[in-house]
């Protein structure tokens, strides 16, 4: 079975510095032209380019979780009451909005309906964001909390499909 390039309307010199980016978005211009063989200024072009193609959404700063005392990192598996129902959705975005300490969620195939994570300081703080959680939605009937024990491997990085020559 064949596989599917990766944004093949993109060249590699797009690609690289995709994947530049993800490595550290704070390189300067110079840095990244030096990187991909171009100017400053056809580095600027590509990722005006870029951003403007929606392929960079944003660039922000990645911070220490633990040095902020988020110490506590968990999965929490939701099974709604009605399923997929589009009052559940819609309550669940509400409350997601509300909750800072949910980093992610996602609706799922499976016996969840939805995986949501988050980022507390301690199992004080896990409880009383669970007691929140609950009280402010209406679209979740059961959580599933899975407790972070180590992590392995962190990030949002996409795979761009580069050899080791390329990067």
């Amino acid at each position: 079975m064949a596989t599917r390039a990766i944004a093949p309307h993109l060249d590699d010199i797009d690609r690289t510095l995709l994947h530049l980016l993800q490595d550290d978005a704070d390189q300067s211009h110079a840095d990244l032209a030096v990187s991909v063989g171009l100017s400053a200024a056809g580095v600027h072009k590509r990722l005006k380019h870029l951003r403007q193609n929606g392929y960079v959404r944003k660039v922000t700063a990645v911070l220490d979780r633990s040095k902020l005392g988020l110490d506590l990192m968990c999965f929490l598996k939701a099974t709604f009451r009605s399923n997929l129902q589009p009052e559940n959705l819609a309550d669940l975005q509400r409350c997601i909005r509300e909750l800072p300490e949910i980093l992610e969620c996602y609706t799922v195939t499976g016996t969840s309906d939805a995986i949501i994570k988050i980022a507390v300081t301690d199992h004080v703080a896990l409880r009383e964001f669970l007691r929140r959680l609950s009280t402010q939605q209406q679209a979740i009937e059961r959580i599933e909390t899975c407790i972070v024990l180590e992590e392995f491997k962190e990030g949002n990085e996409l795979p761009l499909g580069l050899t080791a020559d390329q990067t």
